[in-house]
C-alpha cells in the first residue's frame, strides 16, 4: 500500500546576496529587488534591517518599498518614508517584515539633505527549496 505524505512546500531562508554598504546618492537608487514572476510561485520577502547610525544633524534619507501586484503591471509604492537627523542611540536601525509577494518588490534610498552617508543594509528572502 502507498503511503501519500501531505508535507507543505518547505521555504529556504537566506541572507540575501543585495546586502551591504549602500553609498546614498539624490536620486532614489534600488538597493534590493526580486521576484519570481517568471515561475509563478509565491516567495517571502523576509524582511531587511537598515542601519542608520551614520546619519547626523541635517540629514534626511528616504526610503522606498514598492511592488507589482499583477502580472505585468507597474511598481506600485507600498511604504515612503522619510528619516530625518541622527537617529536615536537606543534605535539606530529600522525594520521592514515579512511581506508575500509573486511579482516584485523593491526597495530604494535616497539621501535628500546632509552630507551623502554610507549605510549597511541586510536583506532577507525565502525561496521554495529546488528554487533559485
Amino acid at each position: 500500500m502507498a503511503i501519500v505524505s501531505g508535507m507543505p512546500p518547505i521555504l529556504r531562508s537566506r541572507r540575501s546576496a543585495q546586502s551591504g554598504a549602500k553609498i546614498m546618492t539624490a536620486a532614489y537608487v534600488v538597493v534590493y529587488t526580486e521576484n519570481t514572476a517568471l515561475s509563478a510561485l509565491v516567495y517571502l520577502f523576509m524582511g531587511a534591517e537598515i542601519n542608520l547610525s551614520p546619519m547626523q544633524a541635517g540629514d534626511v534619507i528616504d526610503i522606498r518599498m514598492r511592488k507589482i501586484v499583477v502580472p505585468g503591471g507597474a511598481w506600485v509604492i507600498h511604504d515612503e518614508l522619510p528619516y530625518v537627523d541622527a537617529q536615536p542611540p537606543s534605535h539606530p536601525s529600522i525594520h521592514i517584515g515579512p511581506i508575500p509577494d509573486i511579482y516584485g518588490v523593491e526597495i530604494a534610498m535616497r539621501q535628500t539633505a546632509g552630507v551623502l552617508r554610507t549605510i549597511e543594509t541586510e536583506f532577507y528572502d525565502a525561496k521554495r527549496l529546488g528554487q533559485v
